[in-house]
This record gives structure tokens, sequence and C-alpha cells, in this order.
């Protein structure tokens, strides 16, 4: 067990250096404050005569019959659960680039666990929403973003890591007591409104709409890897989910040269591919700058077989 141990910390070091990375960035990120569109539909709605998935009508806990009420729920709970794009500002010891270095933390987190991918775009909702209301010093960040995984994990997970675990992979740099003080606090500052609507719940319904078309398991891979890499990215805050989701779909369509934006994915998105031109560019300039980038968690993920080594693609031209 102790061999064990000492095998995990070497691939997921404590986060010590976080104050002195993001100090390096001198002040704060301002991101782009403009607000996404709002040209969007307010309901994605594929034409009737299609069924995304014919498996859905077997399928009774799809709940077939309620998609479209679903997804339209979803759609007002994004805008419901929106931060400020410049939340960031309010901050006085933290910055984006810290904001980033954490996040990319807790990707390894996630991967070191096994957690479902859900729960890592939880807990970056849940990381945004508290420091979009709450001033937190720079020593405290990864007690946030700890805890917010573990809040995340109870509420996506259905064996999440124990309140010990976090505390391990923190370098034992906060105590239990700690953590569970923290977990009453972003509790209370969410309001216990833990059920939110994530880029990732948007990828699985456009990808169905992908699929009736010739998109592949890289396509669909590399869509997802896309979407991660901008969880890290502070700008991407401005976006709706729905919007980000698109985007990433939109971009890994167009690198693997294949219809970029059918009728069937404007109806079931709700986003024309106008729509979309600006996230888009966004996406892509993180994925060239990957290479380079000081945060290489998402890049390392896709880098193995499992995902289909996505992230070794070389970059397209941004899509006419």
């Amino acid at each position: 067990m102790a061999d064990m141990d000492a095998a995990a910390a070497s691939k997921r070091p404590p986060l010590n250096d976080v104050s002195n990375k993001g100090a390096m960035s001198g002040g704060y990120d301002k991101a782009q404050s403009a607000p996404a569109s709002d040209s969007a539909c307010d309901m994605m709605v594929e034409p009737e005569s299609f069924n995304l998935d014919p498996l859905t009508v077997r399928d009774p806990q799809l709940c077939h019959h309620y998609t479209k009420e679903i997804y339209s729920y979803l759609r007002d709970l994004e805008l419901e659960h929106r931060v400020a794009p410049q939340f960031m500002q309010s901050q006085r010891d933290i910055n984006a680039t810290m904001r980033g270095i954490l996040i990319d933390w807790l990707v390894e987190v996630a991967e070191e666990y096994r957690l479902e991918s859900e729960t890592l775009y939880l807990a970056v909702n849940y990381i945004d929403r508290f420091l979009s209301h709450v001033p937190v010093n720079r020593s405290k960040l990864q007690l946030v973003g700890v805890t917010c995984m573990l809040v995340a994990s109870k509420y996506e997970e259905i064996h999440p890591p124990a309140v010990d675990e976090f505390v391990y992979i923190s370098d034992n740099t906060y105590k239990r007591e700690e953590i569970l003080h923290m977990e009453g606090m972003v509790l209370n500052r969410l309001n216990f409104e833990l059920s939110v609507a994530t880029a990732k719940v948007f990828i699985n319904r456009f990808l169905k709409a992908a699929r009736a078309g010739e998109c592949d398991s890289t396509t669909e891979m590399l869509c997802k890897y896309l979407t991660e890499l901008t969880l890290q990215e502070y700008s991407f805050v401005k976006y709706r989910p729905s919007e980000v989701a698109a985007a990433a779909l939109r971009l890994a369509l167009h690198t693997m040269r294949l219809p970029a934006w059918t009728p069937l994915l404007e109806a079931t998105s709700g986003y024309s591919a106008e729509d979309l031109n600006g996230c888009v560019a966004e996406v892509l300039a993180s994925f060239r700058k990957a290479e380079t980038n000081n945060l290489q968690a998402v890049r390392e993920k896709y880098s193995h077989a499992k995902f289909l080594c996505v992230s070794t693609l070389t970059p397209p031209d941004l899509p006419p």
C-alpha cells in the first residue's frame, strides 16, 4: 500500500506552487466581457420526422418522449447558473492564471481516481460560481478546488472518493476539518443548487445529431478534447456551455474534413454556423497553443490510445 501511495504521489504532485506560478502573470487576467450571443434558439428542436437515436425509443431510462422538454429546461438552466464574464476582477489575491493551474491539476486528479468526465465539469462550474461571490486567498484556492471536486463527486459518482483521499491529494496541506468546513461554505454559497447544465451534457446531445452524418469515433473524441481544453481558459466563461459544446463539435468536424454544420446540427443545437464563429476561433486558438502551453494535463490525457491520441492531431485553419 505504501508503494502504491508513493507511486500515486509521483503522478499527481500537490499544488504547492500555484501562488508562485500565478504571480508570474502580473496582475489580473481580464477576458473579453462581451456576452454570448442571444441569437441561438431558446430550445433545441430537431425535425419531427427525425429520431436522433432509435435506441432511445426502446430505453425508458432515456425518456424519449420528454427529450425536447428536457433540453429546453437545460438551456434555461445554463443561463440561470451563468457567472459574470468578469468575475475574476472582484478577486484581489488570485487571478485567471491560478484558476487555470488549479483546473489543470484537477484534471490529473480526476484521471487518477477514474472519475466521470461530468464530475470534472461540475467541479469547474462550482469553482467559478463560488469565486464569483467569495474573495479567496491564494493559499486557500486549492482548498476550494478539492472541495468542489468532493461535492461534484458526491453528486455524480456511484463511489466517490472519501474526504481523506482529498486530504491526501493536497499533500496534507489541509486538514479533514478544513475541507468539511469549506464544503459547508460552498454548498451554502451555491444555495445547494448542484444540478447544472455543463458543456458535457450538450456534447452528448449534439453528437447524436452528428452521428446521423459521417461523424466517427475519432471526431467524437476530438470534440471532447477540445471542449475539455476550454475548462482551463477563463476567457470561455463568457460563452454558454451549449455554445462551447457546439463550437467544439463544429471545429472537430472541420478538422476531420467532414460536413462542418448540417441543418440537423443547427436545428438540434439552436446555433447557426455564423453564431459560432467567435467561439470557434477561440477554441481553435486553444487547440493550436496546447502543445506549448504550460498546462499539459488535458493534452497528456488525450494523447493516449484510450482517447485515440486526438491531442496529437494537427490543428486546421479557421473554418470558412
